[in-house]
């Protein structure tokens, strides 16, 4: 399995430079000269030197340093080394960035400046300054920062990044393994590669063989013009010079929602789901191989006040086929908050449409309300037992049967887990291990469960004896 490693650093190591390339030229006739975005001398020549490019481009690239919380407490730091807790060591890491405006604006990677508690740039003349985090968004690895506006800064124009082809010659520069400012050359490799790492799926990145190592993470891929056509981000682990950088024209449509709101506003529905299998669609009554299953439903939200009901499968956002919970979970993170969206839903065998007017997605450290709805069991290795109050107040639920034990080798293995409350049988509330018998022992084919686990909800199929 490949492997994608991000790339910040905090190790030193040395690494060796591609020799220049040389482009061919017609016989007698001239090599097209570009028009930089940077000041460069008039006898520029990319056939000859890349020199006069990074030494304007440079001026705009940053080594970034950081520092955070200390990797552990202060009590297990005494315990071990004896020492008081203000000699804690702090965490502390290296990455690069770029500045994309005069006053001060700065681009680079959430994974460099995440958990950070100081973050400090250095040019590549020495100097340093601090700098303020304006916004981040973990998905996309995009971080905006901003250097004290007192001055006119040095910073380099961003490219129209679809205009980038395969082939194309481009430069990586930045602050790789720690080494000071660095400069590879290489061409773009490939387009529109997908990591897999973004849940909203908007990875388009660019590919690139141009040298990238930890601590390039942030920087500048920058064409023969001077112009930055996307940031370096990733690499594929023992790969060689197999490298990805986020495309300008993605970086450029999310810059102002982390400059005014520190993050990105994404909409948000409001439901847990999960993929329709074979199974669950028998269960459900539904004649759809496709979908989104509506497994719970957020108090407060709007699915809750769209009319949608556990059970729900959504194969369709303002008319684009839905196929998994993955594609809901993209369809509805990449619309606004306030977007009034239509959602084609199965319940049972009917067809419904229904309209939603999409809330705000809460950010990673908002809690989101959950819901409060609430053959034999030893046939299927399972042993449950009432929900106690203080229980069912912990896990927060009204009512439900908890899961005290699975019987390895029983039907339920793999399904349900000890620790797993049971909300509904077959569209049916629970309160108690004997009306789950009881449903149950009415029942044929397979059963259907709503499970909490955790803080999330989820349907479990359980075929019967």
């Amino acid at each position: 399995m490949k492997r994608t490693v991000l790339l910040a650093a905090t190790a030193l190591g040395v690494t060796a430079l591609a020799a220049q390339p040389l482009v061919a030229v017609e016989q007698g006739a001239e090599a097209p000269l570009p028009t930089p975005s940077v000041e460069l001398d008039a006898t520029y020549n990319p056939t000859q030197s890349f020199a006069p490019l990074v030494q304007g481009v440079g001026k705009a690239v940053v080594a970034i340093e950081v520092e955070g919380k200390p990797a552990m407490d202060a009590s297990a730091f005494m315990r071990r080394f004896g020492m008081p807790p203000e000699a804690m060591p702090k965490r502390s890491g290296e990455g690069s960035g770029f500045l994309i405006s005069p006053d001060g604006l700065l681009l680079t990677n959430h994974h460099v400046v995440a958990g950070a508690e100081e973050v400090r740039v250095v040019f590549a003349d020495g100097t340093s300054s601090e700098v303020d985090v304006l916004g981040s968004d973990r998905s996309m690895d995009i971080a905006l920062l901003q250097l004290p506006a007192d001055r006119d800064w040095p910073h380099l124009d961003l490219a129209d990044s679809d205009g980038v082809q395969v082939g194309d010659w481009v430069l990586a520069m930045g602050n790789p393994l720690g080494l000071g400012m660095t400069v590879t050359a290489g061409i773009i490799s490939g387009k529109g590669r997908v990591l897999g790492n973004d849940i909203f799926g908007n990875e388009d990145f660019l590919q690139t063989d141009a040298a990238i190592n930890p601590g390039n993470s942030g920087g500048p891929l920058v064409d023969l013009h001077g112009r930055v056509v996307g940031m370096n981000t990733a690499i594929i682990a023992g790969a060689n010079t197999v490298g990805f950088s986020i495309p300008t024209n993605l970086i450029q449509s999310v810059i102002e929602d982390l400059r005014t709101e520190g993050h990105i506003a994404r909409g948000f529905l409001g439901v847990n789901s999960q993929p329709l299998t074979p199974e669950l669609a028998e269960a459900l009554g539904v004649d759809a191989e496709g979908g989104a299953v509506v497994a719970g439903i957020f108090p407060g939200t709007p699915a809750a006040a769209s009319g949608l009901e556990r059970g729900d499968v959504v194969v369709e956002v303002d008319g684009t086929p839905i196929d998994d919970q993955v594609g809901l979970v993209a369809a509805i993170g990449n619309r606004r908050p306030g977007d009034e969206i239509g959602l084609t839903i199965l319940r049972g065998s009917k067809k419904k449409r229904l309209g939603v007017t999409l809330a705000e997605r809460p950010g990673d450290d908002e809690a989101v309300p959950r819901s409060r709805d609430g053959a034999t069991l030893d046939e299927l290795g399972l042993a449950l037992t009432p929900l106690s109050p203080p229980v069912a107040a912990q896990k927060g639920v009204g009512k439900g049967v908890l899961v005290e034990q699975v019987d390895r080798d029983g039907p339920a293995a793999g399904r349900l887990r000890p620790g797993d409350v049971i909300l509904q049988v077959n569209r049916k509330d629970v309160a108690s291990p004997d009306e789950v018998a009881t449903i149950l022992g009415r029942s044929t084919g397979t059963a259907f469960m709503v499970v909490l686990r955790g803080d999330a909800e989820l349907f479990v199929t359980l075929p019967l004896p």
